[in-house]
């Protein structure tokens, strides 16, 4: 079976999934990253340190080459080592990694139209197999609101015995995840078909 046909047909089980988010200028996608992690971690009866940890950066990466690409081509800005150093989305798990000691594999997946979903069915998969206790999916999404631009990083752990909707809790208590596309949310609220 294909990873988007497990995804779609996927009994998920989410033992808890967390939303942080933020308008632009604001946290860096880092901290976001960094904020919803931790607060996943915080939050479980059992902070799951062994368990993988695989993002979808999709949204992320195509941002951040927009912003090399402005910036090789504006004649006027510095092209400084920061910029490209954006391009590369494992970095997003760097902070949060070093702060928790986290000894887990880290995935960061960047697929056009499906990292979202990817990520999904690989730690559904993985917990279901019993290749691993338990995964956290994270998913960095970006959007508009009221015509500014804004990140939502969403993470969620998925382990047995979850449930297959786990109901969304909002670290960043501003921001309105309904107004962004995000496959752990509409997959958290039973709304992906087949959960």
């Amino acid at each position: 079976m294909s990873v988007a046909t497990r995804a779609d047909s996927l009994v998920a089980g989410f033992a808890r999934t967390l939303v942080a988010g933020a308008v632009r200028p604001g946290p860096g996608t880092v901290q976001l990253v960094t904020r919803v992690l931790g607060a996943l971690v915080a939050e479980s009866a059992e902070p799951p340190r062994d368990a993988p940890i695989v993002l979808a950066a999709t949204d992320h990466c195509l941002s951040a080459v927009a912003e090399f690409v402005a910036t090789c081509e504006d004649t006027t800005r510095r092209l400084r080592p920061s910029v490209s150093l954006a391009l590369e989305p494992s970095l997003l798990l760097g902070r949060f990694t070093v702060e928790q000691r986290w000894a887990a594999p880290c995935y960061a997946l960047v697929t056009p139209g499906g990292a979202g979903v990817s990520a999904l069915g690989w730690a559904t998969a993985a917990v279901d197999s019993g290749s691993v206790p338990a995964a956290v999916v994270c998913e960095v999404v970006h959007g508009q609101l009221d015509g500014k631009t804004a990140v939502l990083a969403v993470a969620a752990l998925i382990g047995p015995g979850g449930s297959a909707t786990g109901g969304v809790h909002a670290v960043t208590e501003d921001l309105d995840p309904g107004a962004f596309d995000s496959v752990l949310l509409r997959a958290a609220r039973g709304e992906v078909p087949g959960t």
